[in-house]
C-alpha cells in the first residue's frame, strides 16, 4: 500500500499571495527555503492550485523531486558544524566525505574510565568501539555513565587505533566508521 503525507499547511504569506495571482498555482517551498529568494527545484514541496477567486484550492500536485532537508523533517538547528554535516547526509543531501572532514576539525563529548582514559564498548562488531557525541544533546543520561571529557577528534584518532567510532548512539544521526578512516 503505498501512503502519502498530507499536503503542506497552507499558511497566511500563501493566502496572500493566492489573492494577487487568481486562477494559477502557489508553490508550497521547504522551511528552509521559505524566505530565500531563490528555492532550488528540490526544495519545492509540491503546489497548490488557485482559483479565479484568488483562494487555494484543495488541489494540491506533489513534486516528485522534492528532498525534504533537516528542517522539513524536525532536526534542531545545529549545534556545531559536524552535527549539520550529520543532518545532511542521514536526508541525503550530503555525503560522506563532509562528515569526515567536519569530524576531524570536531571537538567531542568521549566516555572515559578515570585513571584509565578511553571507554571501550561492546557494540558486538568484530572490535571494540568507541561512542562520541556530537553535542550535549546527544550524551546519555548521567546514570547511565558520568564520565565524559571533550576532545579534538584529531586527539582521539591514535589513541583509538583500530576501533570503530559511533557517533550519536541510538539517534538520528548516528553514524558508525573505522576511527583509521580520519587518517
Amino acid at each position: 500500500m503505498v501512503t502519502t503525507a498530507p499536503p503542506p499547511t497552507v499558511t497566511d504569506q500563501m493566502r496572500r499571495q493566492a489573492r494577487q495571482a487568481p486562477d494559477s498555482w502557489i508553490y508550497a517551498v521547504d522551511p528552509a527555503f521559505e524566505e530565500a529568494e531563490d528555492v532550488p527545484g528540490w526544495a519545492v514541496i509540491g503546489a497548490f492550485r488557485v482559483d479565479e477567486r484568488g483562494e487555494i484550492s484543495d488541489e494540491f500536485q506533489r513534486n516528485p523531486n522534492y528532498r525534504p532537508t533537516p528542517a522539513a523533517l524536525g532536526f534542531p538547528v545545529p549545534a556545531n558544524e559536524l552535527e549539520g554535516a550529520l543532518q545532511m547526509a542521514v536526508t541525503g543531501l550530503g555525503g560522506d566525505d563532509q562528515v569526515r572532514n567536519a569530524l576531524r576539525e570536531a571537538t567531542v563529548f568521549v566516555p572515559h574510565v578515570p585513571g584509565v582514559g578511553i571507554a571501550d564498548l561492546d557494540a558486538g562488531l568484530d572490535r571494540p568501539v568507541v561512542h562520541v557525541f556530537t553535542s550535549d544533546r546527544y550524551l546519555p543520561d548521567p546514570a547511565d555513565w558520568p564520565y565524559w571529557e571533550r576532545r579534538p577528534v584529531r586527539e582521539l584518532v591514535e589513541p583509538i587505533g583500530d576501533r570503530y567510532l559511533v557517533i550519536n548512539p541510538g539517534s538520528a544521526l548516528e553514524v558508525r566508521l573505522p576511527a583509521t578512516d580520519l587518517r
